[in-house]
């Protein structure tokens, strides 16, 4: 039995269909009060929160290996600590978490620095485990930078020219289910890039090829994007941690960690990795006017 911790994640959505096509056994948590009817029918769902380590030693009964994964919060280390706490307690044989590339440095950004905390309290807690480090989702640039084109074509961010070597969470998916049902890959930790790394100017690029109009990038200040991000609705915790993750990569630049482009997909699933190009393909985005 897998347990899956994060289960209505786009990670953790993809990676519980992949799971049960292996014909694993797989039990997704839930938070008390939530459907879950949006979960597969062959999943189990069971009741548990992160806030409470004493709900996820129940949820853990039975369990041979745990899937972690949270949404951004401010207590997202003491979510983890007790996840981690509870697969100790109950003798998990395997945990795999999914973190963020760069957390194997030193950063000041808050996700970056959160997960380097949670990584290395696994790494330290006798567990066997595997670290996943994905770096940013390609699917940030259908849903976010899409919807925020202006009639003038043009889309603005905080990233400056800095590159980055953006994933499908289809593909930290398949590396997890890799790494949860076959030999080998305990003490592991996992860099899980795309098979390029752009920056914004390359996304407004292919945007234009895949929208027939032309899309151009204009940088913004981190005052700008912050205002925007609460007026979008965001708290100030997580607008403050979205902006402080973009001063990040223009620290990385055109060459840094950001930019950097591992050979995880195709090494542990044996095809390349999903590219931006391949992404809005297949979603097929229409020309806005």
């Amino acid at each position: 039995m897998i347990l899956v911790i994060g289960g209505r994640s786009k990670i953790g959505a993809a990676l519980t269909s992949e799971l049960l096509s292996r014909g694993q056994q797989v039990r997704a948590l839930v938070r008390a009060g939530e459907p879950a009817g949006d979960l597969p029918a062959a999943a189990e769902a069971v009741t548990g929160d992160l806030a409470d380590e004493g709900s996820l030693v129940t949820a853990m009964a039975g369990v041979e290996k745990v899937f972690l994964l949270s949404s951004p919060h401010p207590d997202v280390v003491t979510w983890h600590r007790n996840a981690i706490d509870a697969a100790r307690r109950t003798q998990v044989q395997l945990l795999v978490r999914s973190s963020i590339l760069g957390a194997d440095g030193e950063s000041p950004a808050e996700f970056i620095s959160a997960h380097s905390v949670c990584d290395r309290y696994l790494e330290d807690s006798g567990l066997p485990y595997v670290i996943v480090r994905p770096n940013l989702f390609l699917q940030n640039i259908p849903e976010s930078t899409v919807p925020s084109i202006a009639a003038s074509g043009t889309f603005y961010a905080n990233a400056g020219d800095a590159r980055i070597s953006m994933v499908d969470t289809r593909d930290v998916a398949a590396v997890a289910a890799r790494a949860l049902t076959e030999p080998g890959h305990a003490g592991a930790s996992y860099d899980v890039t795309g098979p390029e790394a752009l920056s914004y100017a390359d996304v407004a690029a292919r945007l234009t090829s895949a929208m027939g109009r032309h899309i151009s990038y204009a940088a913004a200040s981190d005052g700008a994007v912050r205002q925007a991000l609460l007026g979008a609705g965001l708290t100030d915790w997580f607008a403050g941690a979205l902006v402080g993750l973009y001063q990040d990569y223009r620290r990385s630049g055109t060459s840094g960690y950001a930019a950097q482009v591992s050979t995880t997909i195709e090494r542990l699933t044996g095809r390349p990795a999903r590219s931006l190009d391949d992404l809005l393909g297949e979603i097929g985005l229409p020309a806005r006017e």
